[in-house]
């Protein structure tokens, strides 16, 4: 789990941008900043198939492996 409560506006305004998925989401818009906060406030990242390690053990980085 990732802490992206500073964030939470720029998800919200990314996820914004999806017309077709965020009609469902009508509701949504007009929530106060605080409960968008609580919503788009930490996100969870997982790899299907690793690259890194070949699967072979847990990563615990997001991250891990990549070099710049």
């Amino acid at each position: 789990m990732v802490d992206t409560r500073r964030f939470w506006s720029t998800v919200w305004r990314a996820v914004s941008c999806h017309e077709s998925q965020v009609t469902a989401y009508e509701g949504l818009k007009t929530l106060p900043p605080e409960l968008h906060e609580a919503l788009w406030g930490s996100q969870s990242f997982y790899r299907a198939l690793s690259t890194v390690n070949g699967g072979r053990v847990r990563e615990r980085d997001l991250f891990e492996g990549i070099s710049l």
